[in-house]
């Protein structure tokens, strides 16, 4: 195999999800497959079996999918005998898209490590690796994971910035986490019985659950005090105005005074920590809840007006002027463009 295969291309709707299994080749065959096909064309990694046998045995499955408003991501699901695998700098120049593995262990365990970052994955937990650098992970005896490859744009727009969290992971017991364990591992499941139309809506949900878990854990265990705190005092205020942008009274001093702090000490963390202001923020937050709903196949019968005054607009005419300067399109074409 020479190419990559139709569902594993990044920017592709949703394809039929497709598996790779060493069961498909004689006995004799199923190393070399194993290492050729599926890790080295595939997963763009070098293996080295850990068993000293001349058969093995590893299944994967990938499917591509879409989201409403960011290039699509890869489910992989990868059921395999013990291994050494690594990702070396002459893979990582020969393939040259750069993404991120967010991989849930399900079935036995794994040490991760890249650069100075090493722990090992039990079932439940969720660990991080950028395959645009070197990595090595081994798994000392059969293994089950599912595997949520993410672009590097969109991983970057998602998870905390400012620290680097290749080579660690979210902890399986933490609630967070677990949710979103849950919900991405529903997705991988229910994926091929979900309509179409709807699929990306439901992917955005799990992926904005894994998003929201990584932050709180990550920002809130910075060994900075200050910026410790600001993260902190920033996920907190965040989550207030995620939970009352409908609300057009929503303010600079409300939020303050929610989170017990002075609005122009608010202001500052949200300056360290966005780069915007609090009014910036805000309306940056109610344009992409109202993007996603126009992009929503389920809400086609909502008219554009409801739309952004459910997310807190009080004037159709602002509102369009401002998703314009945000997207450079009007509320109208983009809800036509989403739907083709």
């Amino acid at each position: 195999m020479n190419r990559q295969p139709e569902a594993m291309r990044p920017g592709n709707d949703a394809r039929p999800a497709i598996l790779l299994t060493t069961a498909s080749v004689p006995e004799v065959d199923q190393l070399g497959f194993w290492r050729d096909v599926v890790c080295r064309t595939i997963a763009g990694v070098e293996a080295t079996p850990l068993d000293r046998k001349d058969s093995y045995a590893g299944a994967i499955q990938a499917r591509s999918v879409p989201l409403t408003d960011h290039p699509s991501f890869d489910l992989l699901n990868v059921k395999a005998d013990p291994q050494r695998v690594c990702r070396t700098r002459q893979l990582i120049s020969a393939q040259t898209e750069g993404a991120w593995l967010l991989m849930i262990q399900r079935k036995g365990t794994c040490d991760i490590r890249q650069g100075s970052a090493q722990i090992t994955l039990r079932p439940g937990d969720i660990g991080f690796l950028d395959t645009s650098r070197p990595y090595e992970v081994i798994f000392p005896r059969r293994f089950a994971q599912s595997i949520v490859k993410l672009p590097t744009p969109l991983f970057a727009e998602l998870f905390p910035k400012g620290r680097d969290i290749a080579g660690t992971a979210l902890p399986g017991g933490d609630a967070l986490a677990a949710i979103a364990r849950y919900n991405l591992l529903l997705l991988e499941r229910l994926a091929s019985s979900i309509e179409p139309r709807f699929l990306p809506i439901v992917a955005n949900r799990a992926i904005d659950h894994l998003s929201l878990a990584a932050r709180t854990l990550f920002d809130g265990s910075m060994h900075d005090a200050k910026r410790g705190a600001y993260a902190f005092h920033f996920e907190r205020a965040s989550l207030y105005i995620a939970e009352h942008l409908s609300d057009t009274k929503l303010s600079v001093e409300r939020i303050a005074d929610a989170i017990g702090l002075s609005s122009g000490h608010l202001q500052e963390i949200f300056r360290d920590n966005s780069g915007h202001t609090i009014a910036d923020y805000v309306r940056q937050q109610r344009l992409a809840m109202c993007r996603r709903d126009l992009a929503d196949a389920s809400l086609g019968r909502d008219s554009i007006t409801s739309i952004a005054f459910r997310w807190g607009f009080s004037e159709s005419s602002s509102f369009s002027r401002a998703f314009r300067n945000a997207f450079q399109m009007t509320p109208r074409q983009y809800r036509r463009v989403s739907r083709h």
